[in-house]
């Protein structure tokens, strides 16, 4: 029996839709209660073996006219409007698109609605850490302009979200600074810290700076979205960097690559911290819907990561609870 359906427009991947129906595939094999219907060029999708029934295709094959005209795409027939529209007509429970994230945000806000109390949505990253330990980071790109209220509200949102979906009752959450001291930073952080101090039901821990966000020191972390873009790109460039650049040091002489082979689960290991495709998904938290963005080159791993993150919401009955926090 069907309990979730999943929308996945799988027209936004850079690399065609494979990797979306290999993930799905995958998925649905595991969790026969789920139910994906895949929206978008189908057509694509070339598997000569049998599909799971809990697959489903819908072929749309249509381009948004422009991209950045919401007001003119929101009424268009292409695959990510559809999804959305699946999950509004009561047809599916969540989204997941990796289409561009300047519409989805916007169409999400204009045709879901913001829920009640929460004035703009963020996306946000759930980042692994050196504890083996998830840190939520937001926004990490929808809101390049804020106000305080707004890191206060998703302070909240992001409070709830870690102790439903990761059973933390009081997690640590601080806001992205350029020092820990208290005077340190623009207004706006200083009014932020304000309003959050306030809040009893939130464990604020004060400024942290953004060199320590794979530490684990803490367990959410919140800044404007034009930062967190900037920060989160940063880490993805030095982990490509430094894997890049320990595969050419290996390679260099035997006695490397004998030491490597001893090292090999070692370095499997840390990678697996590392490896981006474990965040290379955004929440978009703030909206009347459960809607995960994905990278434009996500891989299989990837969209497996997402699926299995909404497959927790579901259970966790996450959307009710960030309803109910929002409204307080």
């Amino acid at each position: 029996m069907i309990k979730y359906r999943i929308a996945f427009d799988i027209n936004g991947n850079d690399n065609g839709p494979m990797a979306a129906f290999f993930a799905s595939l995958k998925f649905t094999t595991n969790n026969p209660e789920i139910e994906i219907i895949l929206v978008g060029n189908t057509d694509e999708i070339k598997y000569d073996q049998e599909i799971p029934s809990n697959i489903k295709f819908i072929l749309n094959k249509n381009k948004p006219s422009d991209i950045k005209n919401i007001r003119a795409i929101i009424k268009e027939d292409f695959s990510m409007n559809q999804a959305i529209d699946l999950v509004l007509n009561k047809e599916a429970d969540a989204i997941v698109s990796s289409g561009d994230s300047g519409a989805y945000i916007s169409l999400l806000t204009l045709k879901a609605k913001r829920i009640h109390g929460i004035s703009r949505p963020a996306f946000m990253a759930e980042i692994n850490t050196v504890k083996r330990e998830k840190t939520l980071f937001l926004d990490i790109g929808a809101n390049i302009i804020v106000k305080p209220e707004y890191l206060y509200e998703w302070a909240k949102l992001t409070n709830a979200f870690y102790k439903q979906m990761h059973g933390k009752n009081n997690p640590k959450l601080t806001i992205l600074n350029i020092g820990t001291e208290e005077y340190k930073g623009p207004e706006l952080l200083q009014e932020s810290a304000k309003l959050i101090k306030q809040d009893s039901s939130i464990n604020f821990i004060g400024f942290s700076e953004p060199r320590n966000l794979l530490k684990g020191d803490y367990d959410i972390a919140i800044c404007d979205g034009y930062a967190g873009n900037l920060i989160l790109k940063s880490y993805e460039g030095a982990i490509f960097t430094f894997r890049d650049l320990l595969k050419e040091s290996i390679m260099k002489k035997l006695k490397y690559k004998l030491a490597a082979l001893l090292l090999k689960g070692a370095f499997k290991d840390t990678m697996e911290v590392l490896d981006y495709r474990n965040a290379a998904s955004g929440w978009v938290l703030g909206v009347n819907v459960l809607a995960i963005k994905n990278h434009g080159s996500s891989d299989q791993k990837s969209y497996e990561t997402t699926l299995e993150k909404l497959k927790a919401a579901f259970e966790n009955d996450l959307l009710n609870k960030l309803k109910e926090v929002a409204n307080e």
